[in-house]
């Protein structure tokens, strides 16, 4: 029969590759991790050496893979080193080691990873989907004639020029960072930062590879559009009262008004010298300040005297003090407020409830202002 290719999970015997990858779908629910796929399945000769044909691989499997091959040659000729975010830590690519700083990422780096085969980065980027790298360029020379260079573009003409290097027509997955030598600053338009994780949330809006046809959002990678989707636009339906809600935040205020549902804070700021979490950033902000010695923020606001700890606080102030946006919709009527506070307020004169009680006279009021209001004007002033 010639049936020469085995399946990894269940020893069964194909003669046709394509059928043995087919038959692996059944798998799905076996396979733990990718790289299994990667080392068992992906023939050593195929796609990884000799000549392509980039138009039919792009043709068959979108862009990724062009764009894949051009990260890779930028990375094996170069200085620069990819590096990830994750839990409030720079992360190494390759091991997921964690640093505080990025200088101590690059000296772990150079002593652990320094001449990494070209087949493990590959395998990671593609285990990964293709998403964009975030890679730091402060110290970024030619390996092969050890020249500087300030950006990538410039590099990248450069190992084309003078090296011969070729390209694919198209960019690449690179985000470069200067971290070492320029701080939290973005490197296409030079916007500054006090938090690594506002510097690469804001770094999303020059590269918004993938957009949501619902509401126009960009994001750099399909995984982030898809948890945009399921955030923001998936139907979600209350089983107690089969309403249905556009977003969680509505079902959420509706459980918490309606079923008296009691949600924990998500402590999602951790802090990089303890074990410390907190469920707001200007909480960490003061905590930093308090135990570990750091510099307090001063973030003034440019049209009164006004000072915050954070940048985001200074920006709601604006916003809700200076400009009046009202950004925030009632999901009952749509009727736009400046805060999320301002809307839950609201939202009591279509349900009715009156949940807050005065301890003196036992009067019953619809939200805790109002509560505040009475005590003062009838118990404190009497």
């Amino acid at each position: 029969m010639g049936a020469s290719f085995k399946c990894f999970f269940c020893a069964k015997y194909f003669s046709d590759p394509g059928e043995l990858m087919l038959h692996t779908q059944s798998h799905k629910k076996d396979i733990r991790d990718r790289k299994i796929i990667l080392d068992k399945y992906i023939p050593k000769d195929s796609d990884t050496a000799g000549d392509k044909d980039w138009a039919k691989i792009a043709e068959r499997r979108g862009r990724g893979p062009l764009l894949r091959d051009n990260s890779i040659k930028i990375l094996q000729n170069s200085t620069m080193f990819i590096f990830q975010w994750h839990k409030s830590r720079f992360t190494c690519f390759l091991c997921k080691a964690p640093f505080i700083d990025i200088q101590s990422l690059r000296d772990h780096t150079k002593a652990e990873h320094d001449g990494v085969e070209k087949c493990k980065i590959e395998k990671k980027i593609i285990a990964q989907q293709n998403k964009l790298l975030k890679v730091e360029i402060s110290i970024l020379k030619c390996k092969q004639c050890d020249g500087d260079f300030k950006t990538l573009s410039d590099f990248r003409l450069h190992l084309e020029e003078q090296h011969e290097v070729e390209f694919k027509e198209g960019g690449d997955l690179l985000v470069p960072f200067k971290l070492e030598s320029e701080g939290l600053k973005c490197q296409t338009c030079r916007e500054s930062f006090t938090l690594f994780r506002l510097l690469s949330i804001h770094v999303n809006k020059h590269y918004q590879n993938h957009v949501c046809h619902v509401c126009g959002a960009g994001f750099t990678s399909l995984v982030l559009l898809n948890l945009h989707r399921t955030r923001s636009h998936r139907l979600i339906k209350c089983n107690e009262c089969n309403l249905i809600f556009h977003n969680r935040k509505g079902k959420k205020i509706h459980d918490i008004d309606r079923h008296n549902v009691r949600f924990e804070r998500k402590l999602r700021f951790l802090c990089p010298y303890c074990d410390e979490r907190f469920f707001q950033e200007n909480l960490k902000i003061q905590h930093l300040v308090d135990k570990h010695g750091v510099e307090k923020p001063q973030h003034r606001c440019n049209l009164c005297d006004k000072v915050f700890i954070t940048r985001s606080l200074c920006n709601n102030h604006i916003k809700n003090v200076h400009k009046k946006e009202k950004k925030h919709v009632c999901d009952v009527c749509s009727k736009l407020f400046y805060t999320k506070s301002d809307v839950q307020r609201h939202r009591v004169t279509h349900t009715g409830e009156k949940k807050f009680t005065c301890l003196v006279c036992n009067n019953l009021f619809a939200t805790r202002d109002s509560l505040k209001r009475h005590t003062k004007r009838t118990h404190v002033e009497n």
